[in-house]
């Protein structure tokens, strides 16, 4: 139970900080920690100090303007520590993660003076591997010749790129940098960095001779002796992929704060995804022979090698024999393939796989398995030889070892591609999404789940300590129910829709223009918007319009011509970074700008006061179910007797435009203008379902 000496604690923390920064308290913000607090000061545990029971999850909308760091912080870093447990805060974006660790903590740390240590989580390739530099400072090394085998993932280092390796090994040398690529003065492009940077299936760990000089091992061993770690989603993902505790805290002893956490299930959909290149496995295969062979020309015998080369021949041409194969009974499937020239996509209705294609797919799934098998051994004979070998030897043991291991690592992605596609799905819940792209140079097979929720309560919520899960997006009017089941969560735990601190209905008007043309038709449609669009934004300082598409972007932007688009910056033409600077510049020297953007400008992107003063909404946000996971899950919902469009169109296109009208106002002195373009809002009878989902802004309805 949540006891009154933590209670005091929180309660003084926020009281001192209040006061030490001059700040009002908010009702919502504290709502937020009396929730959390009361969620995670209630979690049951034995004797041993595992948790039991459920209850343990706290989901929290919150809008902007809360001050969500402030309250997930303050509730969680006093309890954390008097559980014993250690709190791991995972964004989705590297600028809320950056603004967490460089600007939110430090002040929160100061001003609540709550006495804790935190530090920045990153996976192993944003740290400097100096096995690596070693190698691409050496020409003539056996990696620099073998990087070939992985040349579809991995830059090989090139001369022009020695001037900047001296340069880090002096900065190294002088303390002057920690190895960390965000930390180096200039960007570093990926065919420089790739080189001298690893993964941990091709890192050797303790084996390493630079381990105990090695970044990225310097920077985990910090993580495991602070109160906090503030890291990302996918790496929180990664880390329960590979059994949870290998870069972070293990999950029975973390409570996790997923700031941003309406990403959280499309980014798990991601991870547990797979796909094989069908040509760029055949090239790769076929030159593992040769590597193999060199390798046992310069480390001499290791496992069965070299006397086993010819099985590892024969291997090779018998999987690229099977790929072939598998090449010729999918080419019926291109002619109904969708899309253009260049990458043509054919989806498997309903998942389901041909029988003809399941049995070559099987087959190659057992090939690659024993093969597999093969090389994995390998993996274990050179690791027991880099365990025992002197310093000559370990040397070039440290230069084969992750060339093999990369070998053995996408056998087994292969593997598991091999046997998504072969296995049936059970009736008991939704199938797997499988599809081909046929691209210009290669064909590219694809499975992904379609619903992580058995996955994510398996991996992450059965197991963590506790859990907050938090963002402006969660609820459709106040309904968490679609998150919920999307997120695998069970009804048991707390959730809570705080209301706004913003006046809405003083700071801001939604305005429906009168329309006669139906975003149906879309020439029709775009003609009108182009139309409406310079007078609707005559007076504006900074203004920001919501496209739902390229195509549609493109089109309106051609019918408005020159003068008008004289004033814009579009999405495409430069970076989202620079748009933004370029932006606020204009608007800083009095002249009007106006953005033009798709989805990754609705969210993320923050235009307080005249930075943006008019939101244009240019179409309701309705996801078009063509891509083949939204496909798939639609079908299976139909199938089954439901209504994909009202289970998951209009609560995913609620969500978006609550993201892209949240734009407006950033602060509470904020003021401006909503305009949406599409009359299905008031035409239609889900029109209404949408607007009463949206904050309670004055309405205007032409």
């Amino acid at each position: 139970m949540l006891g009154e000496s933590i209670k005091q604690e929180i309660q003084q923390a926020y009281t001192k900080l209040l006061e030490n920064k001059g700040y009002s308290a908010r009702y919502c913000q504290r709502r937020m920690i009396a929730d959390i607090a009361n969620t995670l000061g209630n979690i049951t545990t034995g004797e041993d100090g595992v948790r039991t029971g459920e209850g343990h999850i706290c989901v929290v909308e919150a809008g902007t303007g809360t001050g969500k760091t402030v309250a997930y912080a303050v509730a969680a870093l006093p309890l954390a520590r008097a559980l014993g447990k250690r709190l791991v805060i995972a964004t989705a974006t590297v600028a809320l993660q950056e603004q967490i660790v460089y600007t939110d903590l430090p002040d929160i740390r100061e001003h609540a003076e709550l006495d804790f240590e935190f530090a920045l989580a990153k996976g192993r390739r944003r740290y400097l591997c100096l096995s690596r530099l070693d190698q691409a400072m050496q020409a003539a090394g056996p990696m620099n010749r073998t990087l070939a085998l992985y040349d579809d993932e991995v830059f090989a280092s090139d001369a022009s790129h020695t001037e900047l390796y001296d340069a880090m090994l002096t900065r190294l040398g002088r303390g002057e940098w920690d190895g960390d690529r965000d930390g180096w003065p200039e960007a570093i492009e990926d065919k420089a960095w790739f080189p001298v940077s690893t993964d941990h299936v091709q890192c050797t760990g303790r084996q390493c001779s630079h381990f105990h000089n090695c970044y990225f091992y310097k920077a985990r061993e910090a993580i495991h002796k602070v109160d906090c770690v503030v890291t990302n989603q996918d790496l929180v993902l990664s880390d329960l992929m590979m059994g949870g505790g290998a870069v972070l805290p293990a999950p029975e002893d973390t409570i996790y704060i997923f700031d941003e956490g309406h990403h959280l299930p499309d980014k798990a959909i991601n991870h547990f995804s797979s796909f094989v290149q069908l040509r760029t496995t055949q090239s790769w295969l076929e030159q593992i022979p040769a590597t193999l062979t060199q390798m046992t020309a310069e480390i001499g015998e290791v496992g069965n090698l070299p006397h086993g080369l010819r099985q590892i021949e024969d291997n090779v041409r018998d999987l690229v024999q099977q790929l072939e194969q598998a090449l010729q009974v999918i080419e019926p499937f291109h002619a109904e393939a969708q899309g253009d020239a260049e990458d043509r996509r054919y989806r498997f209705v309903g998942g389901k796989v041909p029988e003809g294609l399941r049995e070559v797919c099987s087959g190659i799934y057992e090939s690659t398995r024993k093969f597999g098998a093969a090389i994995d051994r390998l993996e274990t004979d050179l690791e027991e030889d880099l365990a025992q070998a002197d310093d000559e030897e370990k040397e070039r043991l440290e230069h084969w070892l992750p060339v093999v291991a990369g070998m053995s690592a996408r056998l087994q992605a292969g593997a598991s591609l091999w046997r998504d596609f072969m296995t049936e799905d059970e009736d008991t819940g939704p199938p797997m999404a499988r599809w081909i792209n046929y691209r210009a140079d290669d064909v590219m097979l694809s499975a992904s789940p379609v619903a992580v929720d058995e996955l994510l309560h398996e991996l992450l919520w059965s197991r963590c300590f506790g859990a907050v899960i938090t963002s402006a997006t969660l609820a459709v009017a106040g309904n968490f129910e679609r998150f919920r089941r999307r997120a695998g969560i069970a009804a048991e735990n707390t959730f809570n829709a705080l209301p706004s601190p913003f006046r809405h209905s003083e700071q801001a008007v939604l305005r429906v223009p009168g329309m006669s043309a139906d975003p149906r038709d879309a020439e029709a449609h775009n003609e009108a918007v182009a139309d409406l669009l310079p007078g609707i934004l005559t007076d504006v300082r900074g203004g920001l319009v919501l496209f739902t598409s390229w195509r549609q972007m493109y089109r309106v932007s051609e019918l408005l011509g020159d003068e008008f688009m004289g004033r814009v910056l579009s999405q495409g033409d430069l970076s989202k970074v620079e748009i933004v600077s370029r932006h606020k510049s204009r608007v800083d020297k009095g002249e009007p700008s106006i953005i033009f953007g798709l989805a990754s400008f609705a969210e993320g992107i923050d235009l307080p006061g005249d930075y943006c003063d008019h939101v244009v909404v240019v179409k309701i946000p309705f996801s078009v179910p063509d891509d083949p996971v939204g496909a798939t899950l639609s079908e299976w919902i139909e199938t089954r007797g439901g209504n994909s469009f009202q289970e998951i169109m209009i609560p995913d296109a609620a969500l978006r435009m609550v993201q892209a009208c949240g734009r407006l106002l950033r602060t509470e002195t904020d003021k401006g203008t909503i305009t949406i373009m599409d009359r299905r809002l008031v035409t239609q009878r889900y029109g209404s379902l949408l607007l009463s989902a949206l904050p309670p802004f004055r309405r205007e309805i032409g």
